[in-house]
C-alpha cells in the first residue's frame, strides 16, 4: 500500500470515527434522554392514575361514611343548636310547667358566657307549686332532646293556698337554667 493510500484510510478512518461521534452525540442521546423523559413521565402518570383509581373505589365508603357524620351533627345540632332558638325554650318550660301545675312567676335571661365550645345561655327562673311537681318538671328538662340545666335551686316553703288544680301550693323556687348553644 502506497503511501498515500493509506493516508486516505486513515482520513476515511477519521471521518467514519467523528461521523459516528456527531450522530450518536447530536442525534442518539437526545432521543434516548428523551425516550427517559417520557419513560418517567408514563410511570408517573400510571402512578397518579392508580392512585385515583383507589381513591375512586373509596367514594362509596366515604360516602356512607359522610352521611353518617351528617346525621350525627344534625342529632347534635338538636342538643346543641347553634342559636338560642328563645322562643322555643319559651315554649318547653311553659308547657312543662303547666303539665306539672307549676306557676312561673319569674323567667328573665342573664348574661350569656362564653365557654371553650359552647355558649351558656341562663334564665333566672322562679316557679311556685309542689316539691314533686318542681322535681318532675326539672327531671323533664334535663330530659329533653335539647341540654338544659338547672342551677343554683332556692327552695323556700309557699302559701298553704289552692291553685287551679286544686294542689296547694307547697313550695317556691328559685333557680337558673342554663341552655346551652354550640360556639361555631
Amino acid at each position: 500500500m502506497t503511501k498515500q493510500l493509506q493516508q486516505n484510510l486513515i482520513a476515511l478512518a477519521i471521518f467514519f470515527v467523528a461521523l459516528c461521534f456527531v450522530y450518536y452525540k447530536y442525534l442518539v442521546t437526545p432521543l434516548k434522554l428523551k425516550f427517559n423523559d417520557s419513560l418517567q413521565q408514563r410511570q408517573q402518570t400510571e402512578e397518579r392514575l392508580n392512585e385515583m383509581k383507589r381513591r375512586a373505589m373509596e367514594l362509596p365508603k366515604l360516602q356512607a361514611e359522610m352521611k353518617l357524620l351528617e346525621e350525627e351533627v344534625s342529632s347534635l345540632e338538636k342538643l346543641l343548636p347553634k342559636d338560642k332558638e328563645i322562643p322555643n325554650l319559651l315554649r318547653i318550660v311553659t308547657k312543662t310547667a303547666q303539665r306539672y301545675q307549676l306557676k312561673i312567676v319569674n323567667f328573665s335571661p342573664v348574661g350569656m358566657s362564653a365557654q371553650a365550645n359552647y355558649n351558656e345561655v341562663p334564665f333566672q327562673m322562679t316557679v311556685q307549686g309542689t316539691y314533686h311537681g318542681l322535681a318532675h318538671f326539672l327531671s323533664e328538662l334535663g330530659q329533653e332532646s335539647r341540654i338544659l340545666s338547672a342551677r343554683d335551686i332556692v327552695l323556700s316553703t309557699g302559701q298553704q293556698t289552692a291553685q287551679k288544680g286544686g294542689d296547694p301550693v307547697t313550695i317556691n323556687a328559685s333557680f337558673t337554667l342554663v341552655a346551652y348553644t354550640f360556639k361555631g
